[in-house]
């Protein structure tokens, strides 16, 4: 149990540090970030489950907002719906993953409803404008192009590593 206790305390040690650095990054288009965090939150959900990747989603959006000096700020708020909207939406298609979906599709699903959760938030509790809603096909693409890469680097992460964690079967 100790030896899992740390490795989950490792990926969101890693985890934090990667939202923490990704946000002092200049981006390309505001709110749009490649999530490099959420490679931890893919690995969490694989090896061990949802309690576990819910742990490394919380644990990481509350030290990397502090560390950041964003805690209870906006983004604050849009960054911890949207990681628990992806983990949900991921770990219902974890179930499938054997069937349907490899990493790079769980990622893809991650990435989509965590975008489409922030422009929800975005529209009901800040600006609501119907307008807000012709970003979705850039949410969509992006969504696409970051859950490739960030699903991609969880694979190669998870082949890598498999062999020294302690990991739950999958049901």
């Amino acid at each position: 149990m100790t030896h899992k206790v740390v490795q989950i305390a490792l990926l969101v040690a890693v985890a934090s540090i990667l939202f923490s650095v990704e946000s002092l990054i200049q981006n390309p288009i505001p709110w749009m970030r490649l999530g490099l965090a959420n490679i931890m939150t893919l690995l969490a959900l694989r090896w061990w489950g949802m309690r576990e990747a819910f742990t490394v989603v919380v644990m990481r959006i509350l030290l990397g907002s502090f560390l950041t000096g964003k805690f209870l700020q906006p983004v604050f708020v849009l960054s911890l719906a949207g990681g628990v909207t992806a983990t949900v939406a991921m770990g219902a298609a974890m179930i499938y993953e054997k069937w349907l979906f490899s990493l790079i599709g769980i990622s893809i699903i991650g990435a989509l409803s965590k975008n489409l959760t922030q422009l929800l938030i975005v529209y009901f509790i800040y600006i609501r404008q119907v307008n807000i809603f012709n970003l979705v096909p850039l949410f969509l693409f992006s969504s696409l192009f970051t859950g490739l890469i960030i699903g991609f680097l969880a694979y190669i992460l998870h082949e890598k590593f498999k062999s020294y964690v302690v990991i739950k079967p999958l049901f």
